[in-house]
């Protein structure tokens, strides 16, 4: 489908798309980026740090969100048949790594909220490698998307 030939509507959806993929991959490297930043601190400033730094996770999953809605939208208005085969294996496993990344990132939710209510603690300290995780995922997630609808 040229872009000539895209609806209005469906152009929309697509730039909403990219817009929760922005706040998805970006929440992602930001948090990453805000860990290594606080990895010199004391383990009581870095929980204090950390646990502020976690409203950054709220645009992830704002994005994760408008990503899900959008992607239905357009996956709908194009036609499941049509999306399955011009986006082939390659749209198959980003399907496949979606689905693991909404149940990565509802883990990580109950992490947060674990972390927050104990002030910290052990939840606060595996909530890093789940984030570690959550990243790998979306950048998987981006380079499966290229290579299906390049």
């Amino acid at each position: 489908m040229s872009a000539a030939a895209m609806p209005l509507s469906y152009l929309v959806l697509l730039t909403l798309h990219f817009v929760g993929l922005a706040l998805g991959v970006g929440a992602s490297f930001s948090l990453f980026t805000l860990r290594k930043a606080s990895a010199e601190l004391t383990l009581d400033e870095r929980s204090k740090f950390m646990l502020r730094a976690l409203s950054v996770a709220k645009n992830g999953s704002y994005g994760l969100l408008l990503l899900l809605l959008t992607g239905l939208g357009m996956f709908f208005m194009r036609g499941p048949g049509a999306v399955m085969a011009a986006g082939g294996p390659a749209f198959h496993a980003k399907l496949t790594l979606v689905v693991i990344l909404c149940g990565v990132v509802g883990y990580s939710q109950a992490l947060g909220k674990r972390a927050r209510d104990a002030g910290g603690g052990p939840a606060l300290a595996k909530l890093a490698a789940v984030g570690n995780v959550v990243l790998l995922l979306g950048i998987a997630i981006v380079i499966a998307a290229v290579i299906a609808f390049q």
